[in-house]
Order: structure tokens, then sequence, then C-alpha cells
């Protein structure tokens, strides 16, 4: 097996059914900034806020994301702070902020295509 150093980063990429509806969600609402964009019209965006990227893809199904399993999970150093930020951009906010027994403090969003967004930060 190849070095563990061989690995560089990785992407959730999800699948939408309005690509631009999603990039504004993202940007306007949660500070992301779009760095790409691919297709005509399009149908792949990346947005990126930080270290953390999230690929948009047009979805070609009518499968709808789990109501009951997180999509993401990201890592924040301040996450009363995104909560607050969460808060005052009117995002919908699915499970409120609580310091959780497996040692996180964090809350879950809903993005307008379904899919739920931990925000996070351990002890």
């Amino acid at each position: 097996m190849a070095e563990s150093n061989n690995f560089s980063h990785s992407a959730a990429i999800l699948p939408v059914s309005d690509l631009s509806r999603s990039i504004e969600f993202y940007t306007q609402k949660l500070g992301f900034e779009k760095t790409f964009e691919w297709g005509q019209p399009p149908y792949y965006a990346v947005v990126k806020r930080g270290g953390v990227g999230i690929h948009l893809t047009k979805r070609a199904d009518a499968i709808m994301p789990s109501k009951y399993h997180r999509a993401l999970y990201i890592f924040v150093k301040d996450v009363d702070d995104v909560y607050k930020q969460c808060k005052n951009e009117g995002v919908k906010i699915v499970n409120d902020i609580e310091d959780r027994d497996y040692k996180m403090k964090d809350f879950d969003i809903e993005d307008p295509e379904g899919f739920i967004i931990t925000f996070g930060k351990g002890d």
C-alpha cells in the first residue's frame, strides 16, 4: 500500500437540482466563495471557505438526500460564531447548538436541497 502522505485532500460532491440556488446559499448565507464553475449551461461548481471545499453537481436523478444522515461534517475553530452567522442569515437549523456526549459542540443545518450539514468543534 502507498504511503499515507501520498494523500492530499478530499472533496464532498453534493448532487443538487438547482445549481444556481445552491451556489447562492453557500456563498450568500454561509460565506463560501465560488472558485470554479464548469459547463454551458453550468452543471458543476466548487465553493470554498478556508480549507473546506464543497463540489456541487447538477443532479441527474430524482433521489433526495437523507433526512437522517449528515452529508458533511465541517470542523471549525469557533462554532458559536458560525452558529450566530447562520441564525443571522436565516439558515434552517435542524439541530440546535449543544455540547454533545461525544466531546463535540455542534449544530446541524439543512441546505436548500435537503442536505444536512454539521458544523462542530471538539475539546
